[in-house]
């Protein structure tokens, strides 16, 4: 017996979370038509079990207390997925609040991490790639050089 589009939808949401717009495209590419995949989302969002609030907020305590990750990339991440701006904006505030992540405790650790893997390079080398490292992690350009210049000292 066929599966309908929304009992596809509950096993996955049940395997993981999803965004809205994820959740619109896993549907769709699982051949649901389109009217039927957003009936399906109007059902979850009315039943509260697809919610863009709380995955934003989830997915950001998660990438800034476990893996430190910077407030830009996060949100940069959640665009992806189909968060809005302010949302991913709301969720991080509230994550640094809530969880009193103190962001350049978070840089400086990721930045030590980091050091302590490079071996014995030269000092100039070591700055240079972590600076490189930390801009691709996303954090901003003065949290950088800060960081970059007490850690690389050292």
């Amino acid at each position: 017996m066929a599966q309908t589009p929304y009992n596809r939808a509950l096993d996955l949401l049940s395997a993981r979370p999803y965004t809205v717009r994820q959740l619109r495209r896993k549907l769709i590419q699982k051949e649901v038509p389109a009217e039927e995949a957003e009936a399906v989302i109007a059902r979850l969002l009315g039943a509260g079990l697809l919610d863009d609030e709380r995955y934003a907020l989830a997915y950001a305590r998660s990438k800034l207390v476990n893996q430190g990750a910077s407030a830009r990339r996060i949100s940069q991440d959640l665009a992806r997925k189909g968060v809005n701006a302010e949302l991913s904006r709301q969720a991080i505030a509230q994550v640094v609040d809530e969880e009193e992540v103190d962001t350049k405790a978070v840089i400086e650790r990721v930045a030590r991490k980091k050091i302590a893997s490079m071996g014995d390079l030269e000092p100039v080398v070591v700055r240079r790639r972590l600076f490189a490292f930390l801009a691709r992690k996303g954090y901003e350009l003065d949290e950088i050089r800060d960081v970059v210049g007490r850690v690389g000292k050292e």
